[in-house]
């Protein structure tokens, strides 16, 4: 008689597919030291297709909230803001883009408050110094622009979120309270995130299952994944030019995954998926009622 696998963790409820990561493009003008585009990520570079976007906005009717980043800069892309006035105009409720902020000439910045974005967020890492040394160019100038930004958009277009993330790690965390203290100050919102790691997992991804809402990722090329972390697309659902993207959150490769994790047999791209452990920044992508292991 076979043995069935045993429920080593708790199978969490479903939530409805109400959100998607689209990836405008998985290149970039910088090359940090913690992200993946500079070390570690083999797939080809490119450009998403405007067709492929709109494909994707139509076959989802149900989709409130489009995040238009993922690995890359998204405001590389020349159509990004074609983008998001067509997801604004198909009725998506809040459309977000995080940018490294290095490309905010005049022209962008009008271009910015121009458009329907409801959310910008720029990735600033600490102090000066550290943002020197983790992306390799200076943070005056781009902390001019921001200010810039804040000065048009407060006057034209107030509701337009601005906010700044920086990414905690063992050597940053000592920046985080006087940072939150001086960009609180510039713009709407400041959020801290721990900074990726590899090391050991055994606890259930909520990306399979929806933290506060289900999502998916859509890459460049239209490969549907379930995480931004896949930063390879090792766990590949299906592809937006063949499928329906909102079909593939409840597809059999959706619920191989769900299985897997919920019985510790976790695949290798989630085997050592983990983040760097800091008081200063909740995790992401485990669960808030389980507590921090090791």
């Amino acid at each position: 008689m076979s043995v069935q696998p045993q429920q080593i963790n708790p199978a969490p409820a479903i939530k409805n597919l109400t959100s998607l990561i689209i990836e405008p493009t998985n290149t970039c003008n910088l090359r940090c030291t913690f992200c993946f585009v500079t070390e570690g990520m083999t797939r080809e570079g490119g450009f998403m297709d405007l067709n492929l976007f709109k494909k994707i906005v139509d076959d989802s009717p149900g989709l409130e909230h489009l995040c238009m980043h993922n690995w890359g800069e998204p405001l590389l892309h020349k159509q990004i803001f074609d983008m998001i006035e067509y997801a604004h105009n198909k009725g998506v409720n809040w459309v977000v883009m995080n940018t490294n902020g290095t490309l905010l000439s005049d022209k962008m910045i009008r271009k910015i408050v121009d458009s329907p974005l409801n959310i910008i967020r720029f990735s600033i890492d600490g102090s000066a110094e550290t943002f020197k040394k983790i992306r390799g160019v200076e943070l005056d100038k781009i902390e001019a622009s921001i200010r810039k930004l804040k000065a048009l958009k407060d006057k034209e277009r107030p509701e337009l979120s601005m906010g700044v993330v920086f990414t905690v790690d063992e050597g940053t965390e000592g920046d985080v309270d006087e940072f939150i203290s001086y960009w609180g100050e510039i713009v709407d919102h400041v959020r801290t995130q721990q900074k990726l790691v590899r090391a050991p997992r055994d606890e259930v991804c909520p990306e399979l299952f929806g933290k506060d809402y289900g999502k998916l990722v859509v890459l460049w090329d239209g490969t549907v994944i379930p995480c931004c972390v896949d930063y390879n697309a090792t766990l590949k659902l299906g592809n937006a030019w063949e499928e329906r993207v909102m079909d593939l959150w409840q597809a059999k490769e959706m619920e191989s995954l769900r299985k897997m994790h919920v019985e510790g047999e976790f695949p290798d791209t989630c085997t050592d998926c983990n983040e760097c452990p800091t008081s200063k920044a909740e995790r992401r992508f485990f669960f808030p009622s389980v507590s921090a292991k090791g």
